[in-house]
């Protein structure tokens, strides 16, 4: 997937249109649809084409989590991300609105989060090094089944 292919898939509706400007509700669509990637570990409609993820996201009704196959997630999660996601800018909430939402009101504390998700965890340099070693590795083990081939 292309750099360019996140851009466009967080890319609010009216700033892929270029009508009447935007302003901070665009950050507000982007949050909304950063979110389930986080969860999913994936970015919704990253199998498709930009120009087609594009054309979605201005055509279609807005992507967010699914009820029936995102159970896993809590109901005020399920709120907050399509709060965000609401096409029309001038209904999306401001920030100020958004925190006060029940998943934010009863969001773990940052040192909750500090010690039960980053304590014990490697380095970003560390592990940045290895996912581009595992990359090396792969495309060499790719040149190596090529040259294999030809010979």
């Amino acid at each position: 997937m292309s750099p360019y292919h996140c851009f466009y898939i967080r890319m609010a509706p009216e700033v892929m249109q270029q009508l009447h400007g935007y302003d901070f509700k665009a950050d507000i669509w982007s949050l909304g649809i950063t979110t389930p990637e986080l969860a999913h570990g994936h970015a919704p409609f990253s199998k498709h084409p930009p120009i087609k993820v594009l054309l979605m996201t201005l055509q279609n009704a807005p992507t967010g989590l699914d009820y029936e196959r995102d159970k896993r997630f809590l109901k005020s999660f399920k709120e907050m991300v399509a709060t965000c996601l609401v096409n029309d800018p001038k209904k999306r909430p401001a920030s100020e609105k958004l925190l006060k939402q029940h998943f934010f009101k009863h969001a773990h504390s940052y040192d909750y989060l500090v010690h039960t998700i980053l304590d014990g965890l490697a380095p970003l340099g560390e592990r940045l090094l290895k996912t581009k070693e595992a990359d090396l590795l792969v495309q060499n083990k790719a040149l190596y089944k090529d040259n294999e081939q030809l010979s």
